[in-house]
């Protein structure tokens, strides 16, 4: 799935009015199994003068890059944050609060991971490293034409649309509101001319 689409939904099923001070770990849960992916793609385009073939074709499928890429989307890692964060608040109470968003920031993790797991075909992540090398192929892409890309994006849109209502009644800020999603309008406009040039 793309990133604005995961932070929506991830802000619609965790996210609380009452409990808005959760909202920003929430948010960057849902960033987090991407920001290396963002990051490679900056190194490789800005610094390394890759094209865009090299890129996604070689590049993105090195071990070192696989890797780091494994590790932000580790569900394993996220459960063990979670742990961590279940002792700090139980032990010590005045940190409720820091234990409590990080709880939140690694269910978010979790959530992006469970949404990612069944829509990447060549190109997913071991989501149970480091216990596991294991990597699921999945009959159906997000965004690749020739695994029902087309159709798995109208669903992932009609999903955002869904939940972009109840994050309009969630986030306190009409402004981030608004700005998470334009951004998500934009990717979608994006999108759609990917499809439509293919087509």
């Amino acid at each position: 799935m793309n990133t604005p689409s995961h932070v929506i939904l991830n802000l619609a099923l965790l996210g609380r009015r009452s409990k808005s001070h959760l909202n920003s770990p929430i948010f960057w849960g849902a960033m987090v199994p991407d920001l290396a992916m963002f990051g490679f793609y900056g190194w490789a385009r800005l610094i390394a003068n890759m094209d865009e073939a090299t890129i996604w074709g070689e590049a993105y499928y090195e071990p070192f890059w696989q890797d780091i890429f494994d590790a932000g989307n580790s569900i394993p890692i996220a459960l063990l944050v979670i742990a961590i964060a279940l002792g700090v608040r139980h032990y010590r109470p005045q940190w409720h609060s820091l234990a409590e968003g990080t709880i939140f920031l690694a269910a978010s993790v979790i959530l992006h991971c469970l949404a990612d797991l069944p829509v990447h075909v060549d190109d997913g992540h071991r989501h149970f490293w480091p216990l596991s090398n294991f990597r699921f192929e999945s009959p159906i892409s997000y965004w690749d034409p020739d695994h029902h890309g087309g159709i798995v994006a109208l669903g992932e849109f009609l999903l955002v649309l869904l939940a972009s209502g109840r994050v309009w009644k969630i986030l306190k800020s009409r402004w981030l509101c608004g700005l998470l999603l334009g951004s998500s309008g934009v990717m979608w406009l994006l999108y759609a001319s990917f499809y439509l040039r293919g087509a």
